[in-house]
């Protein structure tokens, strides 16, 4: 875990500034990682944000790629703490001799030098599912007559034995280092720089970077962190009382927020938030909840088929040629304001629900209507029969507002949403509507 005492500002430089500084060093970093390697960094990632959303920690964030394969940040005031890791997937176990070591430790020991001057306010993880092994013989001891600690060299420093440990890892990491970064040097002059560093480290400096590296062997693969991570959304889902059915929902939104994230360049855009996540349970809760009060006559609505492409006003005027053109005008403004406010609520099969059941309320009426009027109507007729619709209709969606959600309970929407319904081609006084359904 890495330890910064500084403002939220601060922190965020610092980062960028460790991301510049691993991009200057011109050696690629992640050359060497598998599919299986890139996979373990994003369900590890999404690991540590569940986890962070059950402890219920506010200011956390976490990133693959960027600085380490995962990083996490967590805001605590003005403290905030780190953990950078290296993440490897492996079926063969390591030894200090191994690539993936040797590489992890420089990537580690160039983040050390280039970020806080050499603080030990600053730790490591390196995390895999294999286990550490014995050396042998060979890189800078291959021809030299030595005889290795009876216990690995990676157990040692795990338990920080450094004493037993530096004669043998010393050598090791500063023969990589040397080679790796001479690889990459310019003049003869920044690779004298690279060995004056290494010259300075005294023992004291050794040990002190060492100890900021937390070593985890013998850890849980992807496929066991994935089981991990389904385990922890279940036990989300329980706690913001979502349907178990969003769990794998759930889980492929947070890995591909992780995934898509990498390839943003800009800091703030590659972070994901323990709130976002917190949001995504949050936002099922609710689907859930509107789930179980939603009106199921909105599948109806969508069934109904009609032809009658009249508006209100050539509506009205077939049944009653002296409706005022005035009155006209003012049931069509009602109309825009009508169909303004159900195009903004946020839950379109609740509208289409609503529709439905003041249509069915306004079809029924219009029926046993026009059974007493023949022929032609007046201005009085049909404005006192459109206040008896909105009455009616209103009832019913008062009533069914017992059982299911709806997104409107108002008098005035009710009216607006008839004449809505007489606008468009589903309400007629003549048999000129022809509505199947």
């Amino acid at each position: 875990m890495c330890i910064f005492v500084f403002t939220n500002y601060a922190c965020i430089q610092v980062v960028k500034m460790i991301s510049e500084v691993l991009q200057s060093n011109q050696i690629n970093t992640n050359a060497d990682a598998s599919i299986k390697g890139i996979g373990l960094q994003k369900v590890r990632a999404a690991e540590r944000l569940l986890k962070a959303v059950l402890q219920e920690k506010k200011a956390l964030y976490c990133m693959i790629e960027h600085v380490d394969d995962v990083l996490e940040g967590n805001w605590q005031g003005e403290v905030v703490k780190y953990t950078a890791e290296q993440n490897k997937s492996y079926s063969v176990d390591f030894s200090m001799n191994s690539h993936e070591i040797k590489n992890s430790l420089r990537i580690f020991f160039d983040t050390w030098l280039g970020t806080v001057e050499m603080s030990e306010s600053i730790q490591f993880v390196f995390y895999t599912n294999v286990k550490f092994k014995k050396e042998n013989k060979a890189g800078v001891f291959k021809d030299k007559e030595v005889t290795f600690p009876d216990e690995p060299l990676l157990q040692l420093l795990s338990e920080k034995r450094y004493d037993e440990a530096f004669p043998f890892v010393l050598p090791i990491f500063k023969a990589y280092y040397i080679e790796q970064h001479s690889k990459h040097v310019k003049t003869p002059e920044d690779m004298e720089k690279i060995q004056k560093i290494l010259d300075t480290m005294t023992v004291e400096k050794w040990k002190k970077f060492f100890g900021l590296i937390e070593w985890n062997f013998g850890e849980a693969d992807e496929i066991a962190v994935r089981k991990s991570i389904d385990n922890l959304v279940e036990q989300l889902c329980v706690h913001f009382d979502v349907n178990k059915k969003y769990a794998e929902v759930i889980t492929a939104k947070i890995l591909d927020m992780i995934e898509s994230r990498k390839f943003e360049k800009d800091f703030l855009h590659s972070i994901v938030h323990v709130s976002e996540v917190k949001i995504l349970f949050l936002e099922f809760a609710q689907e859930a909840r509107v789930e179980e009060k939603l009106d199921p006559m909105h599948e109806k609505w969508d069934e109904i088929e009609c032809s009658d492409v009249r508006n209100i006003g050539e509506k009205f005027l077939s049944v009653c040629a002296e409706y005022e053109k005035d009155s006209l005008e003012e049931l069509v403004d009602e109309y825009i304001d009508g169909a303004y406010e159900q195009s903004h609520h946020q839950n379109h099969r609740q509208v289409k629900a609503y529709n439905y059941r003041v249509y069915k309320t306004c079809r029924k009426l219009i029926s046993r209507f026009l059974k007493e009027h023949n022929g032609t109507l007046t201005q009085f007729e049909i404005e006192q029969f459109l206040e008896n619709l909105t009455l009616e209709a209103e009832k019913v969606i008062q009533d069914k507002a017992k059982t299911y959600s709806m997104p409107f309970e108002d008098q005035d929407m009710v009216r607006k949403t008839i004449i809505l319904l007489f606008q468009e081609c589903y309400l007629a006084f003549d048999e000129g509507r022809k509505v199947d359904e």
